[in-house]
């Protein structure tokens, strides 16, 4: 998988998660889950950011 491809499936898993993430707060889940998938979801952004310094 090249670098590009890569970028976009994290830009969309990005926005998967925070999708699920802005659900979960409205429906005001259970603080620990949220703040789990708050996390899992600043993983990927770090990752994504990486990327895209690696690139440049």
């Amino acid at each position: 998988m090249n670098l590009d491809n890569l970028k976009e499936e994290l830009r969309k898993e990005i926005e998967k998660k925070r999708a699920i993430l802005n659900r979960m707060i409205v429906e005001e889940e259970d603080k620990k889950k949220i703040l789990k998938y708050s996390e899992e979801l600043d993983e990927l952004i770090g990752k994504y950011y990486k990327l895209e310094l690696d690139t440049k």
